[in-house]
């Protein structure tokens, strides 16, 4: 490769001097010597021609000299924009920017040049997507575990090792999502979540804190809205699955409760955990993108709801 990339350094010298006719006979001779095709000798001189101080250029490094546009101090405001909005996605960004830095500017939170907000205000869906991603990862929130292991009716909830063996639908894998920003103490929502293994028919549903009856709540309520008869669920082992409410609730309902190993979830359900972390995956980059990484209360539950329960991820697929 590098011994052709020298012979075309030396061939293009000739082939600009050259007339047309001549220009025919260095192409051949080159195709010849090379075994490229015709038009690639062709795309290939004239990509070397347009390379500048192309008789220093090195065989498969390309550097484009092209000046950086949205610099620092771009980059800056979109940061204040994006904490203004608490941490929502860029796509839901990008129309509110002029509205955000015109007030921002005039009240005095947002400090810039005239250069710097018509940049700002220029820069397309796509370019505001990459800044805002450096500018979460700058800004991200560690992970907060919130499972607390329960210590009740561990002899009485059986475990479930390995592959399901059921193939009927209503089996599924429940879970919860905590959204509570960078403090997990005190009343914060969370997202109970419930994938068929079967069928991969996803539900959720938000529920204020992790006490023992919201989260049985929330579970009849996902119950209703199945469009078959829930017959088995497994969990992991937080309190807000192990405990008499739930077990009660799951053995007058005639309902199969299982649990995973504690801190081995993964490696008891490795199939199964695929397909329910892509949906809690999913809870999270919906609350990332619509909702931002704030810590939710009382008085955000509805929006919640309407956020992640309108458009719900219902996926009646064969699993693969």
């Amino acid at each position: 490769m590098h011994i052709k990339h020298e012979v075309a350094k030396e061939v293009l010298k000739r082939y600009l001097k050259a007339e047309k006719e001549e220009r025919t006979e260095i192409l051949d001779e080159f195709s010849k010597l090379t075994g490229y095709h015709r038009k690639s000798v062709i795309r290939k001189l004239k990509g070397l021609q347009m390379t500048s101080h192309y008789k220093d250029s090195v065989a498969g490094k390309h550097k484009r000299n092209r000046e950086r546009r949205y610099d620092g101090y771009v980059e800056a405001v979109v940061e204040q924009i994006y904490k203004a909005l608490g941490g929502i996605g860029a796509r839901r960004i990008h129309p509110l920017i002029k509205t955000i830095l015109e007030k921002g500017i005039k009240f005095g939170h947002i400090k810039t040049d005239a250069i710097t907000e018509m940049k700002v205000l220029a820069m397309s869906k796509s370019t505001l997507d990459r800044m805002v991603t450096r500018v979460r990862a700058r800004n991200a929130i560690k992970g907060i575990s919130t499972t607390r292991p329960g210590i009740l009716l561990k002899n009485e909830i059986p475990l479930r090792v390995g592959v399901w063996e059921e193939t009927d639908p209503g089996f599924s894998e429940i879970d919860c999502v905590a959204h509570c920003g960078d403090n997990a103490g005190g009343m914060f929502v969370s997202t109970l979540n419930s994938t068929d293994i079967a069928t991969q028919w996803f539900e959720a549903e938000p529920v204020m804190g992790k006490a023992q009856e919201r989260i049985l709540a929330g579970l009849e309520e996902i119950k209703n809205r199945l469009p078959f008869t829930l017959a088995g669920i497994d969990s992991d082992n937080g309190s807000e699955f192990i405990n008499h409410q739930l077990y009660g609730y799951c053995k007058e309902n005639k309902i199969v409760f299982t649990r995973s190993r504690p801190y081995k979830k993964i490696v008891d359900h490795y199939d199964c955990i695929l397909i329910s972390s892509s949906h809690q995956r999913n809870v999270l980059k919906r609350n990332a993108s619509v909702l931002g990484l704030r810590r939710y209360t009382t008085k955000q539950r509805l929006h919640m709801r309407e956020c992640l329960l309108i458009p719900r991820c219902h996926r009646m697929q064969k699993r693969h």
